[in-house]
């Protein structure tokens, strides 16, 4: 009788799972700083494996210099900054495609908006890879650099003629737009600071938490709005730091180094992960010149 029972069990245990919907376990993973992970961006709880060593992105590894990677959320597209020494450093902004996560990317080619004599530079796309705000000094702006937006109907389409974005631009220099949430919460790097705001709201505020007396850059937000990567040089060169809040009404924890990757080595910013926590994108300068670099899990 107890063999029946057992039996059982283990049978309805069995069905259970199969019918199980996957979407009720959740995948997004954050890294811990040993190579683990223990929650994700969004909440999720599955433990993911260590992160495989970062190799350099072809076409984002040259001499010239290449940074501010972000990729579209299907992992078909990456969009970068590069350096041009022909127009006094100012940076452009690239796109390479694939047409598979295990694909090769493409030759990079220039986004028709960025154009010479101004700097088109930190790019970020929404959840839904239609919008892209990036920041750029071109005429027209408040002063420095400003957040702009361009639009497209899907990943096929040309992108539209960017525009200022409402809210975050000041006389300052703005820069590494990440928005969160419903779209219109943001968190960005204002002068040497991070700071958050509201689109179409007042000038964004300081976040002290996450702010130091040395400069921040390369800001990530995940779209709960509650995880951050950024970099700062707070220890004598830039790294890679994470934060994570509660909620969105209570303060940032004290932000702790992401040491996944110390093996690259060199100064690192830049800072990208994707919804499900299994890539990385970041920058390093240990070749001698800025380099887009990756890893999956």
């Amino acid at each position: 009788m107890g063999r029946r029972l057992l039996a059982l069990a283990l049978v309805t245990g069995a069905c259970n799972a199969e019918l199980m919907d996957p979407r009720d376990t959740p995948v997004d993973a954050q890294p811990t700083g040993d190579g683990s992970a223990t929650d994700g961006p969004d909440g999720g709880g599955t433990m993911l494996g260590p992160w495989g060593t970062p190799t350099m992105i072809p076409g984002a590894n040259t001499a010239a210099g290449e940074d501010d990677a972000t990729m579209s959320p299907t992992g078909l597209e990456i969009i970068f900054a590069i350096s041009d020494a022909a127009d006094q450093g100012r940076k452009d902004l690239y796109v390479m495609t694939r047409t598979s996560t295990s694909g090769a990317f493409s030759t990079p080619t220039k986004l028709a908006f960025s154009v010479t004599g101004s700097s088109e530079e930190t790019p970020r796309l929404t959840t839904n890879g239609k919008t892209l705000y990036f920041a750029s000094d071109r005429a027209g702006g408040a002063g420095g650099l400003d957040i702009y937006m361009a639009t497209r109907a899907n990943p096929a389409a040309p992108w539209s003629a960017p525009a200022l974005v409402p809210g975050p631009n000041t006389t300052a220099s703005e820069k590494w737009f990440m928005p969160c949430g419903s779209g219109n919460d943001y968190l960005l790097v204002a002068g040497p600071d991070l700071a958050m705001g509201t689109i179409n709201g007042a000038a964004p505020t300081v976040v002290a938490e996450l702010s130091s007396a040395s400069p921040e850059t390369g800001t990530f937000l995940t779209s709960d709005c509650l995880t951050t990567y950024f970099a700062s040089s707070r220890s004598g060169t830039f790294q890679i730091y994470t934060s994570h809040r509660t909620s969105t009404s209570t303060a940032w924890q004290t932000p702790t180094v992401v040491s996944d990757f110390a093996s690259v080595g060199g100064a690192q910013e830049d800072p990208w992960i994707s919804a499900d926590g299994r890539t990385f994108l970041f920058v390093s300068n240990v070749s001698g010149s800025k380099d887009v670099y990756i890893s999956t899990r």
